[in-house]
């Protein structure tokens, strides 16, 4: 199946399933063998965001949201 034809049928699920399959495409992006690649910077950067949005020191801007405002 191409990358396209999955694109489509995902236009077809409801949001609660795009929004799951967006989070765990989110986490194997992250703990894939070419995310380990990138800058040691850049992945520092990354956690210490994470960490702060889960140690309730910054808040995250819903995703949908962010997408309207592009």
């Amino acid at each position: 199946m191409t990358a396209k034809k999955i694109e489509e049928e995902i236009q077809h699920l409801p949001l609660e399933d795009m929004l799951a399959l967006h989070e765990h495409l989110i986490v194997s992006i992250h703990e894939s063998e070419e995310a380990r690649r990138l800058d040691p910077a850049f992945r520092k950067e990354i956690q210490r965001r994470v960490d702060e949005i889960d140690a309730g020191k910054v808040q995250g801007t819903d995703a949908l949201d962010a997408l309207k405002k592009m």
